[in-house]
């Protein structure tokens, strides 16, 4: 598989884009991490994935909220482990 041991990161997963380049990496062997602003979609795109055989973790973020996040804080993950954020 061309993506096999690579890890994506789609923000807008849960958009009919971001759902198809998602489900596209996946079947290429990546390992995906969804990010948006709607839950819902990202966990029904991400149960598809899965379903498929796939690997998919979801983060709701929106990064269009100025502060959020603040300047130091960003999401993070490491491979084998459940994706996290720093400011949780």
């Amino acid at each position: 598989m061309l993506l096999e041991s690579k890890n994506a990161v789609v923000y807008g997963g849960g958009g009919a884009i971001g759902a198809a380049v998602a489900r596209a990496f996946a079947r290429e062997g990546a390992r995906v991490f969804l990010a948006g602003r709607t839950g819902g979609s990202l966990g029904r795109v991400a149960a598809e994935i899965r379903a498929e055989g796939g690997r998919a973790d979801v983060a709701e973020v929106d990064a269009l909220t100025s502060g959020r996040w603040g300047s130091t804080r960003t999401p993070s993950w490491r491979p084998g482990a459940a994706w996290t954020s720093a400011c949780a």
